[in-house]
């Protein structure tokens, strides 16, 4: 009997085996390809030909009575990009949304203090699924004077190249 039981044993302790697990291993960085940001096209007011500040991100154009900050951001959070366009939450915020091209494109407004007095800030953002284009512009809140900028053609020309 004890035959029997060492051989059962025998025999179903050598089913148990081991799978041997690799891990591989490489020298280089692999990182996801991420898409190359399109090139942003928009007709400026002739005043601001030249920027203030730029990089490969985004430039800023300050003239006497506005400014404007054109910059490319990364995709997936438009509540973020809200936040940093405008200082205020989607919630705050009445979003246009328009999609044409496969390009989702968000327009809004919004009121800020300033030390010189209440600014208007218009922006837009072009949402291509990789990348947030973002204008935005900022001018003094002066009723009185008259604009020598048609903004609303500024705003259409804001497109993606």
């Amino acid at each position: 009997m004890k035959k029997w039981i060492l051989l059962l044993m025998m025999i179903l302790l050598t089913g148990c085996g081991s799978e041997d697990t690799f891990e591989t291993v490489s020298d280089e960085l692999i990182l996801p390809v991420m898409a190359q940001p399109g090139y942003i096209s928009v007709e400026l007011p002739g005043e601001t030909a030249l920027p203030v500040i730029g990089n490969d991100r985004g430039r800023v154009y300050i003239c006497n009575d506005y400014e404007i900050v054109i910059q490319t951001l990364e995709a997936g959070d438009l509540e973020q990009t809200l936040r940093e366009l405008s200082g205020h939450t989607k919630a705050d915020l009445t979003v246009m949304e328009t999609v044409s091209d496969g390009v989702t494109r968000y327009e809004f407004v919004w009121a800020a203090a300033g030390e010189g007095g209440d600014k208007t800030g218009r922006a837009v953002i072009l949402d291509d699924g990789a990348y947030h284009y973002c204008m935005s512009v900022l001018r003094a809140d002066r009723p009185e004077e008259k604009s020598q900028v048609c903004w609303e053609d500024v705003f259409q020309s804001f497109r993606l190249a």
